[in-house]
């Protein structure tokens, strides 16, 4: 680092709260201009840069960016990469700061070492540390802006130009490093000290998540584990899915499997789903679905966004984006299974009615084939919600004929029997029930007709006076 840009970390760490300058380093196309004179220095810069030898490299880029600093002092470009390289220095010095290497126990607990003079094992006091890092995506967030804006070098001349692109990458990845590599000897099993690690490379590829080969010597530094924690911290607390997706790529390398995105973004978007980000999810989910052009994995991985929805009770977009699977890929193999979902969504909200209206084409549509017994189902029960009662006794026994052993026949059969309680047939009422338990055991309709019968047994209901009202059960799909 240049004189001009270094300073101790304990000042580092007074000025964490400067308000970080938004620029991002573009490489040019533009050509050198005719007339532009060619310095030898950023030549035999750039020739050790090629030649990996960074450290020779960084020395002289220290001089020559010092230099072109006192030249152009006025110069907005590189004021404002002087900042930026002042907050990926902020960062390191606030983690490293931070970091408490794991010691063996070396003489503590062997008798009669205190009868040697010895002082007594020191204890760290938790409570006396003044420098302890925010959490790391505190730490990712806070910085962010200073990395995410583009600036073109167009005020520099081209060589200029290509030496501070060259020279930037160099000092971020050398910073990059220096956290890792401590973070690794303090303590190379931590999650959480791997977290500190990934904010920097996070930051410094901000809109360039497709460029992680520039920092694969960082990624080598951890474990298959530890890759894991760093592609979900990635996905979640950053919410960065390409930048995730290519550590996940890295991690799959490394154990010596394939990697497909697609079957990747289908668990990752659990991920995202178990922390109640289904709008992180469909982000995910859309980059594999662009990696794709399989129309029955674009479907399965839209289907996908559509349970992210639900499982955070969101149903109506749920249902939503059913509906545009079905437009979108009407040919598609997952066509049935999309519709039958779509109508359980809609039973979620509620929407009786409509479920009456749409089920009835779907019921006729060879494409919702393998999905009747869902289908006919669902509408059965919008048939009762909407007191259609003689046309849903004609789908609940077109499913029951149709679909004997289906288990949505078995939640109609205890509709059946509660309706025969109620009106104090309790013959049929116990035959259904036996029915029910029979073929369809281990159901929640089964356990609730086990219920039943165990209080045919015990006499519990009356059978004189048909007094069992609170058998009736509630219709829901």
């Amino acid at each position: 680092m240049t004189a001009r840009r270094l300073a101790p970390a304990s000042v580092l760490i007074l000025i964490v709260v400067l308000v970080p300058v938004s620029i991002r380093i573009v490489r040019l196309s533009r050509q050198s201009s005719p007339g532009e004179v060619i310095d030898p220095e950023y030549e035999r810069f750039m020739q050790m840069a090629d030649d990996g030898k960074r450290a020779q490299a960084l020395e002289l880029g220290d001089s020559l960016f010092e230099a072109l600093l006192e030249q152009k002092p006025e110069n907005p470009t590189l004021a404002l990469l002087t900042q930026r390289l002042g907050v990926a220095e902020q960062i390191s010095a606030l983690v490293i700061s931070g970091l408490r290497p794991s010691r063996p126990k070396l003489l503590e607990g062997i008798p009669g070492m205190e009868d040697i003079g010895l002082p007594p094992p020191a204890h760290e006091d938790r409570a006396t540390r003044t420098s302890l890092p925010p959490p790391a995506q505190d730490l990712y967030w806070t910085h962010l802006s200073a990395f995410t804006d583009e600036l073109a070098l167009d005020d520099l001349p081209m060589q200029q130009a290509t030496f501070i692109g060259r020279y930037y990458d160099l000092q971020m990845q050398d910073s990059i490093m220096k956290i890792s590599r401590q973070i690794v000897v303090a303590d190379p099993n931590s999650s959480e000290n791997a977290c500190y690690a990934i904010v920097l490379p996070l930051v410094y590829l901000c809109g360039r998540d497709n460029a992680w080969d520039q920092v694969e010597s960082f990624l080598a530094l951890f474990s298959p584990n530890q890759l894991d924690v760093l592609w979900r911290f990635s996905l979640v607390q950053a919410e960065r899915p390409k930048a995730s997706a290519q550590i996940a790529r890295c991690q799959a390398e490394m154990t010596g499997k394939d990697f497909s995105l697609a079957v990747w973004a289908l668990d990752a978007a659990d991920a995202c789903i178990a922390n109640h980000r289904p709008d992180l999810a469909r982000k995910l989910l859309h980059i594999a679905i662009d990696d794709t052009k399989e129309r029955s994995k674009i479907a399965e991985l839209r289907l996908k966004i559509a349970e992210g929805y639900a499982r955070c009770g969101d149903y109506a977009a749920a249902a939503r984006t059913c509906g545009q699977i079905a437009d979108d890929l009407p040919d598609a193999p997952f066509y049935g299974r999309t519709m039958a979902t779509y109508f359980g969504y809609l039973a979620r909200e509620a929407k009786t009615d409509q479920i009456v209206t749409e089920t009835e084409p779907a019921l006729r549509d060879v494409r919702c084939k393998p999905y009747l017994p869902q289908i006919l189902y669902l509408r059965w029960w919008a048939l009762c919600k909407v007191n259609r009662q003689d046309e849903a006794v004609r789908v609940a026994q077109r499913l029951i004929e149709q679909y004997p052993s289906n288990p949505c026949v078995a939640p109609v059969l205890l509709e059946r029997a509660t309706d025969a309680l109620a009106r104090q047939q309790y013959d049929q009422c116990r035959e259904l029930l036996t029915k029910l338990t029979k073929g369809f055991p281990g159901t929640e309709s089964a356990k609730r007709a086990e219920g039943i019968l165990a209080r045919f047994k015990g006499n519990e209901i009356q059978q004189g006076n048909g007094g069992f009202s609170d058998a009736i059960t509630e219709n829901r799909p």
